[in-house]
């Protein structure tokens, strides 16, 4: 469940080039399946997905998680939240380029505190089998191509089956 009450972000607060980003904005999902946030370029969607994953800080209004408070919070409390709750899909990737496929997928599992090698072996190798990459398991993801990463994001957000998965623009084309 995510709830938003009266969010407001802005850049450049109190300067002549301020943006008001995020304007008054209240939202209620309650296991609301999918849901997209469609508008042009530049109109906010990934600051408001970035801050409704709590990466991102908000002026003012609140945002809940599972009924858990994230706005106000110190840092390590929302990402212990996060952690728990959301899986992330970053339009850029953010994997780890030195390390493996396999590397960048089970430390999502470490994250959350699961320190069993056979558990996080069976779960991590699942998931890539699932979405065709396994076969690249030992591959740094430097090594990929866009669509490879970009599935490797994806195992790594749903490796640890959250309540909530964010994906900010999970089928961009591919340059």
């Amino acid at each position: 469940m995510i709830e938003i009450k009266k969010v407001n972000k802005y850049f450049n607060r109190h300067k002549r080039n301020e943006i008001h980003v995020i304007n008054n904005v209240s939202l209620k999902l309650e296991d609301s399946g999918l849901v997209a946030l469609l508008g042009p370029s530049g109109s906010g969607k990934t600051t408001l997905l970035n801050a409704i994953g709590g990466l991102d800080k908000v002026k003012s209004g609140k945002i809940y998680i599972n009924n858990k408070k994230i706005t106000s919070k110190l840092t390590n409390k929302v990402d212990k939240i996060r952690n728990l709750n959301i899986g992330y899909i970053f339009q850029d990737y953010k994997l780890i380029d030195n390390m493996t496929v396999y590397q960048n997928v089970a430390l999502v599992l470490k994250m959350i505190g699961i320190k069993d090698k056979n558990e996080i072996k069976k779960r991590v190798n699942y998931i890539l089998e699932k979405l065709g990459i396994y076969r690249f398991r030992n591959r740094p993801t430097s090594a990929l191509s866009g669509g490879e990463r970009q599935r490797v994001g994806i195992a790594r957000a749903i490796v640890k089956s959250p309540d909530i998965i964010i994906a900010d623009e999970p089928t961009r084309k591919f340059r």
